[in-house]
């Protein structure tokens, strides 16, 4: 019996030890998993940018573009749509940033969606052959974001 403490002590020591170990291996792999996102959510936000930015110097009629893919229906709105364009690349910046690792992944995701929605109008509503456009965009930002994915 008065072996019985001592073994109780051991167990439960060992017990305890063995929890905090699990814990923390827990922890590393939620962290590691969340950088994992966040770093897919990045390049996926620079795939996004790269495509602005194509569209912006394809409408800028500043910058002499041959044979531009997206051609304003209306260039008289030339200069505040380039402004719209860049207010999605100011917003699609922030998730490059440690900011974003503070927001959930649901968030990142409808964040994204947003601006991905509001782009897919903008091209529908003011490039000559919008749909199509919009479309093909669609298709490679899908490639693109499924290409991060597998990464």
């Amino acid at each position: 019996m008065d072996q019985l403490f001592p073994v109780i002590f051991v167990v439960g020591l060992i017990a305890f030890i063995l929890i905090k170990q699990i814990k923390h291996v827990t922890d590393n792999l939620d962290e590691k998993g969340d950088t994992n996102s966040f770093d897919k959510y990045a390049k996926f936000s620079v795939a996004i940018q790269n495509h602005i930015r194509a569209i912006k110097l394809d409408i800028d009629s500043s910058k002499k573009i041959e044979n531009p893919r997206y051609i304003l229906k209306n260039q008289e709105d030339e200069e505040d749509l380039i402004e719209e364009l860049s207010d999605y690349l100011r917003k699609l910046v922030f998730f490059e940033t440690l900011l974003a690792k503070k927001k959930t992944s649901d968030e990142i995701e409808g964040e994204l969606f947003d601006i991905l929605s509001k782009l897919d109008s903008f091209i529908k509503n003011n490039c000559e052959d919008g749909e199509k456009l919009a479309d093909e965009l669609r298709d490679n930002l899908m490639q693109e974001y499924e290409r991060n994915d597998n990464v």
